[in-house]
């Protein structure tokens, strides 16, 4: 597709995007961008439009029945000339197609375009065939030809020209039907069997056209005698007869292995034990307590452990098999919506990696990633307790109860409420997290306050409860509320400028004894944060850094950040967070995802970060955090 048509995608499953995201995925300027977006307008009508709001670009449906049409028209992936990639793409499928050398001015003719061009393209298909070990051989002015692996040769077509090759190319029903008939036996979903006819299509084309398959690597030996094998032999030896010859073993193995590299279904239930190669639980051991020492999150996936294993097991033998995962999700995206997810993906890459030598890219990390995002929203949910708020008042029940319903449209949902009167005396308050005063009351109490009349500004209290510190809770999570968590977990007395050049380790154990100059935590906690490190590194990349450790006696959590001075565009770390947290039976461990997640964001931009190294308190980074709310914060 055009990067028009992939805007359009991208806004109608994302809902919206920056410039900047779009900019940064397309690889062009916000310019460019921009004026894509004009295209696109104009390519809408009045059917709908995109529009600028607030920093995001945002899609405005008119007309659902003729945005409907137009959009396929955009989206809708139709072969043409006028990029490099269709060419590239055409040129292979000529040459996958052709018993003879093509040369040349044949390939500009039929595309339309000058030799020049037609030369250039030709440069670009060589780059685009380098990993599958494929050449382009021959003289332009005599002809070209395809020579290399026959796998390759078919990986290659399947992977970057199947339409362009084989999208008018009929294998006929006779030979369509034992395929489909033993994959519904299988109980294999839709998209998988058109994938296996795709594979089943370049077979039987270059088999019965004198390309056959005869050498594999050694890889393709473990697919013997598996499920997918099995799966794949009962299909040779259904059409065997109706193309008079026995397929040979290769090109068996080469069809099992699309049911081997399969995508994990959506309902288990429909899937056939036979063609579920389970990894072994070891791996998925290892993985998690891999994310548990490097992150310090005991991750339990529970229900869904199943189903990961699915995915694991299916995405190993992709990998092992060269498969390529389709783009139905964006790396980009889901990296920037869920970082934290991302990082564990990450973590599994490595242990995968060392364990079987196979490596997850880009496109498999995304589907990793929202398996892991589930992982944490389970871990969440399951970890938090309820909120508590005590509404003391020295009026009218119902006037509380007005207090209580509109705090509900703010406070998270898991919160429970409590009536009482102010006098004589409301009794213990030790349980509650948030005390609610009637206007101009004062009241003494350790607990977080605020003071609400009948009617309040709910966007203002939000704001104002999002910078308050709960023993238990850390900074709420609440709908609206843009600002960073790490503002709320710190003050003026710990926010400070560590001296220049300043390294982490260093800094790290700065931080730790100003925390215990403070009282925070005992006279032990910089021994156990240093222990900690020397286990895994808690520095998030080049820019910063959030070491943390438990911190025995501690009853509530304590953080300090430093920053070290650096301009814009000299390298070294530039933000160290240190947290000291209770024991996790004490609090609700979910503030290390929160803070992981803000970190990581913080280490994607560095135009922030480096603003933040040159603040010298905390009230400017305060404003510097108010000021930039525009960016998202999970």
């Amino acid at each position: 597709m055009s990067r028009v048509a992939h805007i359009l995608s991208t806004l109608e499953s994302s809902l919206s995007a920056t410039p900047e995201s779009l900019s940064q995925r397309f690889g062009v300027g916000t310019r460019a961008i921009a004026a894509d977006i004009a295209q696109l307008n104009q390519l809408l009508g009045q059917s709908g439009s995109v529009r600028l709001d607030e920093g995001r670009y945002r899609l405005l449906v008119v007309d659902q029945g003729a945005f409907a049409t137009i959009r396929d028209a955009i989206t809708v992936e139709r072969e043409s000339f006028s990029s490099p990639d269709a060419r590239a793409r055409f040129i292979l499928a000529r040459l996958v197609r052709s018993d003879i050398a093509v040369r040349i001015d044949e390939l500009a003719s039929e595309m339309s375009v000058g030799r020049t061009t037609a030369v250039a393209d030709l440069a670009a298909l060589r780059t685009l065939l380098a990993p599958f070990e494929v050449i382009v051989e021959g003289r332009t002015h005599v002809g070209l030809a395809l020579r290399g692996p026959e796998l390759g040769i078919r990986m290659a077509v399947l992977r970057h020209a199947f339409d362009a090759a084989y999208g008018d190319y009929q294998i006929g029903p006779e030979l369509e039907r034992p395929l489909r008939e033993i994959a519904v036996e299988h109980g294999l979903s839709v998209e998988l069997m058109s994938s296996l006819l795709r594979w089943f299509t370049v077979l039987l084309d270059r088999h019965i056209g004198g390309h056959p398959l005869i050498d594999l690597p050694a890889a393709f030996d473990t697919l013997i005698g598996s499920p997918a094998h099995t799966f794949a032999q009962t299909v040779a030896d259904r059409v065997g007869p109706l193309i008079m010859e026995e397929l040979p073993a290769a090109e068996v193995l080469f069809l099992a292995v699309p049911a081997a590299g399969m995508r994990t279904p959506v309902d288990l239930a429909t899937l056939s034990v036979s063609l579920t190669p389970l990894p072994t639980d070891e791996l998925l051991r290892s993985i998690f307590d891999r994310i548990d020492a490097q992150l310090d999150l005991a991750i339990d996936p529970a229900d869904l452990l199943p189903e990961f294993s699915h995915h694991v097991a299916f995405m190993l033998n992709r990998m092992r098999y060269s498969l390529h995962v389709g783009d139905t999700l964006l790396p980009d995206q889901v990296r920037e919506a869920y970082p934290v997810a991302y990082r564990m993906a990450t973590i599994a890459r490595d242990v995968i990696a060392e364990r079987t030598a196979l490596v997850m890219d880009e496109n498999e990390l995304a589907p990793a990633t929202t398996y892991f995002q589930v992982f944490l929203e389970q871990h969440s949910s399951q970890r938090q307790r309820p909120f508590r708020v005590m509404i003391l008042t020295n009026r009218s029940p119902a006037t509380a109860r007005l207090i209580q319903t509109q705090l509900a449209k703010v406070l998270p949902a898991h919160t429970d409420y409590t009536v009482r009167a102010l006098e004589p005396d409301p009794g213990p308050l030790d349980a509650v997290d948030l005390v609610v005063l009637p206007p101009g009351v004062r009241f003494d109490t350790e607990r977080p306050t605020v003071a609400l009349s009948e009617v309040f500004d709910a966007s203002e209290l939000v704001r104002r409860l999002s910078l308050m510190r709960f023993a238990a809770h850390g900074p709420l999570v609440l709908p609206g509320a843009a600002r960073s968590p790490l503002v709320a977990l710190l003050d003026e007395q710990r926010f400070v400028r560590l001296p220049a050049g300043m390294g982490y380790a260093e800094g790290m154990l700065w931080l730790a004894a100003l925390l215990v100059s403070q009282g925070a935590v005992d006279e032990q906690f910089p021994a156990v944060l240093a222990e900690r490190e020397s286990l895994s590194t808690m520095q998030l990349g080049d820019y910063v850094a959030f070491p943390h450790a438990v911190a025995e006696g501690s009853a509530e959590l304590a953080c300090a950040m430093g920053v070290i001075p650096r301009s814009d565009g000299e390298p070294g770390l530039r933000l160290i967070f240190v947290m000291a947290v209770p024991n996790k039976a004490d609090y609700d461990d979910t503030i290390l995802i929160r803070i992981y997640d803000e970190m990581i964001r913080l280490g994607s931009d560095p135009a922030l970060v480096s603003k933040i190294s040159r603040l010298s308190s905390y009230e400017q980074f305060f404003y510097l955090m108010e000021n930039s709310t525009t960016r998202p914060h999970h």
